[in-house]
């Protein structure tokens, strides 16, 4: 063999192991990027409350990257209590809501976004003829009804990876 067959076959050998390297590293950096984009739009929920005196809600907020999709959503009276997807019904005031929801499923929630799952305010309940003291007060009962209540969400993220669950006993 001449020198010229060793160096040939030894570029081809280098040429050839700089190629293996290059498909097995752009595959690791594909890998990588797709990781990097699926935990780049992770949902995070979290349910707020609005205890003011004159104005009460509660509301479920998406502190995540990414959108929420939700699964299921269930709503009782302690940790024993039979479900619900209002909550609505588990408050045991004769009034006129100013808002609540029924959360459904494969309702999405995006970034920042938030659904208010029920709201009542003192301005509402005077529109409604209560007087100040009276409409104060159905706040307050409002308030201590509102204790107690386990929030339990399943969801999801866009790419149809199962979150944790969200499980919430409000105070």
């Amino acid at each position: 063999m001449t020198a010229e067959v060793v160096i040939s076959i030894a570029s081809l050998i280098v040429a050839f192991a700089a190629l293996i390297f290059s498909i097995t590293s752009f595959n690791r950096q594909q890998d990588r990027a797709e990781v990097h984009a699926r935990a780049s739009v992770k949902p995070l929920l979290s349910v707020r409350s609005q205890t003011y005196t004159d104005l009460k809600s509660i509301r479920l907020f998406n502190y995540g990257v990414g959108p929420a999709i939700i699964k299921k959503a269930e709503f009782r009276r302690g940790p024993e209590g039979p479900p619900t997807n209002s909550i609505v019904k588990l408050f045991a005031l004769d009034i006129v809501w100013e808002s609540f929801v029924n959360v459904v499923p494969n309702r999405a929630i995006p970034v920042e976004g938030e659904i208010v799952l029920i709201k009542q305010s003192l301005s509402h309940l005077q529109s409604q003829g209560y007087t100040q003291d009276a409409a104060l007060s159905l706040l307050h009962q409002w308030q201590q009804q509102k204790t107690g209540i386990v929030v339990r969400i399943e969801y999801e993220d866009i790419y149809g990876n199962q979150m944790p669950e969200l499980e919430e006993t409000l105070a």
